[in-house]
């Protein structure tokens, strides 16, 4: 006999009497969703437009952007053993790209301007010079005699002969020089052979000769040849999520182009910046996010099939979350009319948040289907017994939601906006939609659709859960006494628990623009990360320049006048010493010959004289035998090296290493009689492409403050910016935004953490009207999230911009376990024990799992930040499911039925 449903009153009697009704205007009204979505929706893609418009850090970079344009560049990292090399494919490389208007809006190389070229060495520090200019006397016959005949004998021979003219002589002082002079060589060699050997470069160069500090280790200047820096302004489409991504796929194909050529080989390259790290993790965490969507969909029904028992309620669940997710996306747009890139994660929050509301009707409806109830009556009973619940439930986690619209991000307002709008549809869809399936497709069991009675069933557990009930249930004393001393245990890593400002840390591991990012900020030439200071007049950004340059934690500033280099009389006169030393130098054309049956006997003879004057130096106790004897080290590995692959590639070995050295010799000594003929430099003689760099629009001067450590983690990257902001309050740049809006977003998560404390601390007082059951709901929440804590910790795990948003979400998902169960227990004749181990408990348990599906299929990304969120919230879930089925039932046990 079919039930009458005239007899239902209410919504419920409504959905029951037309549910295709229901079911067609649920369908019409996800259709014009749809539509508005597609027509209307945008994304914003600029990480300033997240923050809040009105602080003072925000006008700050506004202004610095207003006099001096969008400078978020991409840097072009060129790096080769061979500076003349990278520098030629960097100016190869901007040719490309300078024709290119469509992709590009500026290019720039500094290598590539012949101001640099014919000045570069005025600008090396006063010392390096000075240096530099010793270095090239000392070398000077050696180069004599291997430009006039440049070849690997030559130059074994040469020193050969150094080391005899020595040896033959008595000790004396005057032969000072001339030991010091070999030495010097036989070190610069030896650093040459040993990079040779391992791949990295020539046997000798003329930059490993001149470019050596007196400890032996590489200038400046060289440092800066072998990694050289391109920067590039990219066209952005301001219409797509991803604006440079046209630039950067351009960019990219025009190096991989030019790295195929022969003549570059050698050079290694690779691209940073903000457009590129922007952009790698908008890729990879729209990879990681659609994949996570898809495996979230495919667990959760896999987990339905499995509680339902059936297909046809797990496929009305699943129309129900799709209609409900439909009509947020057109609830966002309405009320926001665009998606950041915080918010454009909802969707995937509310698959995991909003199928546990169906999940607990369906639940319920099935065991009193178990009771013998026929289904339309099932269905109202388990709508009536959960619907209080569910509603503050759902309360709980659209108000934790809601407490991020009064934070100061805009961003993290916004998607609290969005997901507590998407919670009241899912509540919605869960009391209309979902019913109208359920009436039409019915219950999962047998008898479908028809109304009648199920045969009566009752819950059977195992006698593991059995035992597992006694365990758990049958001592609620001292439950609670182990988990007061395991919560006792978690506050200390709580108190040193800490927010990652790294936005490095961010990423996915290995990515090229992290790893050259590292290299750039490690690189105090090529400084790619910098805090900018404006100034009025020239006399001002002098004054600032000076001061800055003072503090502990600034390595260098540069500004206008730096390209103006300081000590010029005293440097040119080095010049003119340097010039003297290499006037005697006419060099020839290179020719491969090797003259292979000479090389044995030469190598001997040369391996002789270095044991031979490496014993005298020892005999006299000279401190030069070290030197000496590491050099002797260091060709024994190589005549290994050679004498190990004579039956096979030795000859090619000896080729690449005379070609290494000596191929590009006379043009390198041709650019070093033009560097070294540099005269006097005036400000007017710096080109406009590099001072405009420096003078904004209406002739403010702009100053590039490096750090002298690594900036990226809070603690070092705070001291830069109080160091620099002692100088100039308003200084800014991407450091000072990075740390303003990581402190904004972590004190945002933090207020609306509190806020949303607040919210279900009277949510729980309005659900159960009692101040005595609100206080027990909140026992076990907060056990909960000292455990996550110190899980976090336990896994070394930080919070950072990306997974704090889960500490707000925890509390408002995870007490609605608490509701669930504090509600039936009051409702019903049961005792805690048996509510946990009934349909609502396995509800409880089933929502848990859901919510792990939803973001624990996160931790399949790649993108950190991502698969942080996942981690957190899932080891949120797990420690506030165990206090709540094992520590709230020992409080409502020892608190007693009132």
């Amino acid at each position: 006999m079919k039930t009458d449903t005239k007899e239902y009153r209410g919504v419920y009697g409504i959905v029951v009497r037309h549910p295709r009704l229901i079911l067609a205007m649920a369908l019409l009204i996800s259709l014009l969703a749809i539509v508005v979505t597609k027509q209307r929706l945008q994304f914003l893609t600029g990480r300033d437009q997240l923050m809040p418009a009105n602080t003072s850090f925000n006008r700050d970079y506004r202004a610095y952007r207003a006099e001096f344009g969008d400078q978020e560049e991409i840097a072009v990292v060129i790096e080769s053993s061979d500076s003349a090399l990278a520098g030629r494919f960097g100016e190869r490389l901007a040719e490309r790209l300078t024709a290119d208007r469509k992709h590009f809006r500026e290019v720039f190389f500094p290598f590539g301007l012949p101001f640099f070229q014919q000045n570069g060495l005025l600008l090396m520090p006063r010392e390096e010079l000075a240096t530099f200019t010793a270095n090239l006397t000392k070398a000077a016959p050696t180069l004599k005699a291997l430009a006039a005949a440049p070849s690997v004998q030559t130059l074994f021979t040469h020193l050969t002969g150094e080391m005899d003219g020595l040896l033959a002589a008595p000790a004396a002082s005057a032969e000072q020089k001339r030991l010091d002079r070999l030495v010097f060589m036989l070190g610069a060699l030896g650093d040459g052979i040993g990079s040779f050997t391992t791949g990295g470069g020539a046997g000798l160069s003329l930059e490993s000769v001149m470019f050596r500090r007196a400890d032996g280790s590489e200038s400046s200047f060289a440092a800066a040849g072998r990694q050289q820096v391109l920067t590039v302004l990219p066209v952005k489409d301001e219409s797509s999520f991803m604006q440079s991504a046209a630039a950067i796929a351009t960019l990219r194909a025009e190096i991989a182009s030019l790295r195929k050529l022969p003549e570059f080989a050698g050079v290694s390259v690779g691209i940073t910046g903000t457009p590129v790290l922007e952009h790698e993790e908008m890729v990879t965490s729209e990879r990681d996010i659609t994949l996570a969507t898809a495996i979230t969909i495919i667990l959760t029904v896999i987990l339905l099939l499995v509680a339902f028992r059936g297909v046809l309620n797990t496929v009305a669940a699943m129309l129900a979350l799709g209609v409900a997710i439909c009509c947020s996306f057109g609830f966002a747009t309405l009320a926001i009319g665009h998606l950041n890139i915080l918010s454009s994660v909802f969707a995937v929050m509310l698959i995991g948040i909003g199928i546990e509301y169906g999940i607990q009707v369906i639940l319920r409806m099935q065991e009193e289907l178990g009771r013998g109830a026929g289904k339309n009556e099932a269905l109202r009973i388990a709508l009536a017994r959960n619907g209080w619940a569910i509603t503050m439930a759902a309360a709980t986690v659209a108000a934790a939601f809601a407490t991020f619209a009064f934070t100061d991000f805009k961003g993290i307002a916004e998607l609290g906006i969005i997901a507590a709008g998407g919670v009241v549809i899912c509540v919605i869809v869960t009391f209309t939609v979902l019913p109208a399936l359920l009436v039409l497709f019915g219950t999962g069991d047998r008898g479908l659709g028809t109304g009648e009675k199920q045969k009566p069933s009752t819950i059977h557990h195992s006698p593991f859960t059995e035992g597992a009930a006694r365990v758990l249930f049958g001592r609620p004393r001292a439950v609670l006494a182990v988990a007061l001393v395991l919560s006792l245990a978690c506050v200390y890593p709580l108190a040193r628990s800490e927010f990652d400002y790294n936005l490095m840390n961010l990423q996915a591991r290995g990515g090229e623009s992290v790893t050259y990012a590292y290299k750039l900020m490690r690189s105090k030439e090529n400084a790619g990360y910098f805090a900018v200071v404006m100034a009025a007049t020239e006399a001002e950004a002098a004054e600032k320049a000076r001061r800055l340059e003072k503090l502990p934690t600034v390595d260098h500033v540069v500004w206008a006048r730096t390209f103006v280099p300081d000590d010029q009389a005293e440097k040119l006169r080095n010049l003119a010493t340097a010039r003297q030393a290499l006037d005697g130098i006419k060099t020839v054309p290179y020719e491969e010959d090797l003259r292979l049956m000479e090389l044995p006997s030469v190598f001997e003879d040369f391996r002789a004289r270095v044991v031979k004057l490496k014993s005298r130096l020892e005999q006299e106790k000279r401190p030069e035998a070290k030197p000496v004897g590491t050099f002797l080290a260091t060709l024994d590995r190589f005549f290994a090296s050679l004498e190990k692959k004579k039956d096979t590639t030795a000859v090619g070995m000896l080729k690449d290493f005379q070609g290494g050295m000596f191929a590009e010799m006379p043009g390198r000594i041709a650019m070093l009689r033009q560097s070294l003929a540099a005269s006097p430099v005036q400000a007017a003689d710096v080109p406009p492409q590099l001072m405009q760099r420096f003078i904004g629009k209406t002739g403010k001067y702009l100053l590039q403050v490096a750090p002298k450590e690594e900036i990226f983690a809070r603690e070092p990257l705070k001291r830069f910016l109080d160091d620099v902001r002692s100088v100039d309050p308003a200084a800014t740049g991407e450091p000072v935004m990075v740390y303003e809006s990581m402190t904004v977003l972590r004190d945002s998560y933090r207020n609306a953490f509190f806020y949303a404390i607040a919210a279900i601390a009277a949510i729980l007082l309005i659900a159960f009207r009692s101040v005595r059951y609100a206080l027990i709901g909140l026992v076990p929440l907060a056990v909960g999230l000292l455990f996550m804590v110190a899980g976090m910790g336990l896994f070394g795990i930080s919070f950072n911009s990306a997974n704090v948003i889960v500490l707000p979400l925890v509390l408002g998902i995870a007490v609605d376990s608490g509701i669930y169960l504090i509600n039936r227990y009051r409702r019903e004749d049961e005792t805690p024990r048996q509510v946990v181990l009934s349909s609502t408990g396995v509800g409880v348990f089933l929502n848990t799992l859901t919510i792990m599906a939803s973001f624990g299929a996160l931790m399949v990304a790649r993108h950190q930040g991502v698969f942080s969120i996942g981690a957190v919230m899932c080891l949120g879930m797990v420690a506030c499911q165990i206090a709540f089925i094992v520590v709230l039932p020992a409080v409502l046990e020892l608190a007693g039925k009132k």
